[in-house]
């Protein structure tokens, strides 16, 4: 029996490939003995080798995306040295649109299967095809095997568990690959649908990340998943990609029942100037986008996402900077700063002469400069981009940056002129380094607002706090308000405890969590009328993984 090796390089561990598992079970049938490898492209290529070397595979099938293409383009020759006698298909979308200057490329490659995969594939094994280049209709979605089998778990059970209920896209956004026409919108009836996600529900993934192009099209469709999977209410996340714009009446009367961190939604708003939205086919009212957007997060129950893109036809610096300060403003919970990649048998890539675009030639092939934005402006939105990710998105600094943009024009120009202040620090930021990143922020505020920096320690001290894992202060923000708040606070709150319990308010909490609080004394005036109206201490009680904030004061 034939043996076929289908690999799936990843772009991290916690990520896993949904197209090698769906080629696996739709051959099922036939007579192959199949082995699935899931690496990530930081593998080494000797790793790789390795492994295709013990399994001396006959046929060895590779999905190739913008993010291993590189690794991929290294490792065809080498496959071929010391397997020289096995069939290499490739397939997935970095390959589908350009076969053509694939085969040119690499002669080690036997046949690539273009599109959707699964039929072609299949032919192929069959030989009913012995052409190089394969191109096939899939049967209809429906009739596409559930990619998962039970001996996938539990290795599975910690990485994100991808799931599509539809396949195709019904809007023509000019720079995705599911624009194209022949991207057919298909959906798995909902019975099919609860089957499936009540297999995956029971191997109890942390996340299922739906990625089914635009989630919420079919309205008795998505509709119907949403209450199926509210009713059921797991301890498991789920993730989809929604046009806010369709959500309806009925619709927010659902999520009104979802509970908290059941949901969360990717909404790609890509930028709010109406030439720009135009020209890429996103004809969206901004109006009634924010409006609905607002409205989700007024629930306070689902993770929203929001998803802005440089370097798109007619934004320049100036309506980049509208496009940003407008997404900003909403407040969500993960502000994805991205750049526009130029992805072949896109519209967008039939027009880069047009628009005077220029992109890296590697993968993932990302836009350097266009008509309306220099190489020198994309750099500097690179740069807000990281500031956005270790200040914003990291949620470890709320109170500090919320109060540092009531100081500046609006969040594009606070976020710029921490970049000008980085470049003449020469800081190398850390994304997880707090100290490091608190120390900058501290130069930043007493060079630029030196006036209120007695506030904003304070400011950072209260974000040090609620993500703090011991009592200690670091040296650089501790002071004789903060010794004195935990002995004063330690002691007070430990007088009122019964049998080892304290109960403040709904807030209970035991002596020995109390022994890992850590304890909050405004040093500032300003700090203190602003958020410490009634009581002059605060203790931050960790119990399990959530936080608790008592605020008291002593006699």
């Amino acid at each position: 029996m034939k043996k076929i090796f289908l690999l799936g390089i990843n772009a991290r561990f916690t990520h896993s490939n949904l197209a090698i598992r769906y080629l696996r079970n739709f051959i099922s049938d036939l007579p192959f003995e199949i082995v699935l490898e899931e690496v990530t492209f930081k593998c080494s290529l000797f790793e790789i080798l390795a492994n295709l070397h013990e399994e001396k595979p006959e046929i060895i099938g590779i999905s190739v995306y913008i993010w291993n293409s590189e690794i991929v383009k290294k490792l065809l020759p080498e496959i071929k040295k010391i397997l020289p006698e096995s069939q290499l298909i490739l397939g997935g979308p970095e390959v589908s649109y350009n076969p053509e200057q694939w085969l040119e490329m690499f002669s080690e490659i036997d046949h690539i299967v273009c599109g959707l995969g699964e039929e072609g594939f299949r032919c192929l094994l069959e030989q009913k095809t012995t052409e190089k280049i394969i191109h096939k209709q899939n049967p209809h979605f429906s009739k596409i095997k559930f990619p998962y089998l039970d001996s996938d778990f539990p290795d599975l059970k910690q990485k994100y568990i991808y799931f599509e209920s539809s396949r195709g896209c019904p809007f023509r956004c000019s720079y995705c690959l599911s624009s194209r026409i022949d991207q057919k919108l298909e959906f798995r009836k909902f019975e099919q649908v609860k089957k499936e996600l009540s297999f995956l529900i029971e191997k109890e993934p942390k996340i299922i990340k739906f990625v089914d192009r635009t989630f919420n099209v079919n309205a008795e469709h998505y509709r119907n998943i949403w209450k199926f999977l509210i009713e059921l209410n797991p301890e498991i996340r789920f993730h989809f990609e929604i046009l806010p714009n369709l959500l309806k009446g009925e619709d927010f009367k659902i999520l009104e029942r979802c509970p908290k961190d059941l949901f969360q939604f990717e909404i790609g708003i890509q930028s709010t100037n109406p030439k720009t939205l135009q020209s890429i086919h996103r004809n969206h009212d901004w109006k009634e986008t924010k409006q609905k957007i607002q409205r989700l997060l007024e629930l306070k129950t689902i993770h929203i996402h929001i998803d802005l893109i440089a370097g798109l036809p007619y934004e320049d610096f100036s309506t980049f900077r509208d496009s940003f300060n407008n997404i900003y403003e909403l407040k969500p919970d993960y502000f994805q700063l991205g750049f526009l990649k130029i992805l072949s048998g896109t519209e967008m890539s039939e027009r880069t002469e047009e628009y005077e675009i220029i992109n890296t030639n590697s993968a993932p092939y990302e836009v350097l400069k266009n008509r309306w934005l220099s190489f020198d402006e994309l750099l500097e939105i690179h740069k807000i981009e990281n500031l956005l990710n270790l200040f914003y998105n990291s949620h470890k600094f709320d109170r500090t940056i919320s109060n540092l943009l009531e100081y500046f024009e609006s969040s594009f120009d606070f976020y710029l002129n921490l970049v000008k202040f980085s470049e003449k620090q020469e800081i190398l930021f850390q994304q997880k380094n707090w100290f490091l990143n608190a120390k900058f922020l501290i130069r930043f505020i007493k060079k630029t607002l030196s006036s209120e920096s007695d506030y904003f320690l304070d400011c950072l001290r209260w974000d040090w706090c609620k993500i703090a894992k011991s009592h200690f202060y670091p040296e650089f923000l501790r002071t004789k308000e903060t010794d004195n708040a935990k002995e004063i606070g330690y002691k007070y709150l430990k007088s009122l405890s019964i049998k080892g319990s304290i109960q403040i308010g709904k807030i209970s909490f035991t002596v020995s969590d109390l022994k890992k609080a850590i304890f909050f004394q405004p040093s500032s005036d300003t700090f203190r009328k602003k958020y410490a109206k009634k009581n002059e201490y605060f203790a931050f009680i960790k119990t399990n993984d959530s936080i608790q904030i008592i605020d008291f004061e002593v006699s």
